[in-house]
């Protein structure tokens, strides 16, 4: 997936990623009562990715609100990576989570460097969610992510970076602070 190949990238920083962008939108052509003019066919700027709303859900504090935090957490990624806004990223992150921290690194160098992320859409679905563990208090969960795929170029417009579309499965580790749902950790699933 774009999570592994980016992971490479960013220290081998693990990265949800970026795709090629939507396509252009398609020519209007002109009809005969139509002013003759050439219509100006202006280059396609990338779309940034809406952030995702909170779940409802993430208020609980039971499996049910650990696992709609996570989907949450996911596909917060594309627009953390396009936008460069990681507060809210950098919120849920725990400080021993390296994916969390691989992640933020890789937009603040995507910042840093004048760089635009494109693409990388993310769709998650839960598959499985575990007992909370009673001595650390975190639930783990496995997640299936489809990621598009995704595209880093520079301020010249080069293509610095180029995932394709991706499946794979993640074991997502979610804990609480102050009250809030925190990322532990994201690593490999089970093998399928």
């Amino acid at each position: 997936m774009v999570l592994r190949a980016i992971g490479l990238i960013a220290t081998a920083g693990l990265a949800l990623s970026a795709c090629t962008g939507s396509p252009p939108d398609p020519e209007v052509s002109a009809s005969p009562s139509d002013d003759p003019t050439p219509a100006v066919s202006a280059s396609p700027s990338p779309e940034v990715p809406a952030k995702p709303e909170r779940p409802e859900a993430m208020k609980r504090k039971d499996a049910e609100g650990a696992a709609a935090a996570a989907e949450y957490f996911i596909e917060l990624y594309p627009y953390v990576m396009s936008t460069g806004d990681t507060e809210e990223f950098e919120a849920m992150s725990h400080r021993a989570c390296g994916f969390c921290a691989d992640a933020l690194k890789q937009a603040e160098r995507i910042s840093t460097r004048d760089e635009t992320w494109a693409g990388g859409e993310i769709q998650s679905t839960l598959l499985e969610t575990y007992e909370r563990d009673d001595v650390t208090g975190i639930y783990p969960l496995d997640v299936e992510v489809q990621q598009d795929a995704a595209q880093i170029t520079d301020s010249e417009g080069a293509t610095v970076f180029e995932g394709e579309a991706e499946r794979a499965i993640y074991r997502v580790e979610l804990g609480r602070r102050n009250g809030l749902w925190i990322v532990v950790e994201i690593a490999p699933g089970p093998a399928q």
